[in-house]
């Protein structure tokens, strides 16, 4: 059963559950407290921690514009923790945007951090270009158009293919509430991801001795993709995995096929 900190770690509110080896996971954009909760149910034999990302309550906002290096502090501060509480490195855990934050994380700092499990870091969809989908995202969030700002994102940020984008329109409006919280974090995540480039050479740097799984769906569209394929020639030491039948979605789709490939990967 999962224990509620009541003091947060720097004030972000923090879930753990299980017991075992620790592992901090980082939650992508549009999710919090909540998205990889099926995922961390799978995790037996490991003590995960995951967090709702400044920004995506019920943690507070506490930004200006968002960037990386900021989100970094967050990160190390409860790296930090969860190593004074467990007396253990930590594997990091990174779905989506969390995955970019991972890899961030470790290239500023990998002390610590025993290994890297990477699920499809956008890579390629960070950069400059974003800067007018943010002023459009702000508009129709302070109109309160919220199907049309979730549209603005899965078209232009995340690329999602035209078919899913016609699923996606038959789904009843999303509950205003709702959208208003996942809204505030949305903002901030394409404040960083704008303010970010798209050079994946960079994660070359990593430190060769941490551990790196690189885990994709086989069904996953373009450009993510081609991000993995390039970023397991910058980190050619870096462990591989696709799963058949699974796309983007696949921590909160398949939780089970995820979790068997993570324990697999740190087991080793």
């Amino acid at each position: 059963m999962d224990t509620v900190t009541t003091d947060r770690i720097g004030g972000l509110a923090v879930r753990r559950s299980g017991t075992g080896e620790p592992v901090l996971a980082l939650h992508g954009s549009g999710g919090g407290l909540h998205s990889l909760a099926p995922l961390a149910a799978e995790l037996d034999g490991f003590e995960v921690w995951r967090f709702a990302r400044r920004g995506y309550p019920p943690s507070p906002n506490g930004f200006g514009r968002k960037s990386f290096e900021a989100e970094v502090h967050d990160v190390r501060t409860l790296l930090e923790t969860v190593r004074a509480v467990t007396e253990s490195d930590v594997h990091l855990l990174g779905v989506s945007y969390g995955a970019t934050l991972a890899l961030h994380t470790a290239l500023a700092e990998p002390a610590g951090i025993r290994s890297l499990a990477l699920v499809e870091p956008p890579l390629l969809l960070a950069g400059p270009h974003l800067e007018d989908v943010l002023v459009r995202y702000r508009g129709l969030v302070a109109a309160q158009e919220h199907r049309a700002a979730a549209e603005l994102l899965a078209r232009e940020v995340s690329r999602v293919p035209e078919p899913l984008l016609a699923a996606v329109s038959t789904l009843a409006d999303p509950d205003p509430l709702e959208a208003a919280r996942l809204e505030e974090g949305w903002t901030h995540d394409l404040e960083a991801l704008a303010g970010d480039v798209v050079d994946v050479t960079r994660w070359s740097a990593l430190r060769p001795a941490v551990p790196v799984l690189l885990a994709e769906g086989a069904d996953t569209w373009e450009p993510l993709a081609s991000g993995m394929d390039a970023l397991a020639a910058a980190l050619p030491h870096a462990r591989r995995v696709v799963w058949e039948g699974q796309s983007h979605v696949a921590a909160s789709a398949a939780p089970g096929v995820v979790a068997g490939s993570l324990r697999e990967f740190w087991a080793g």
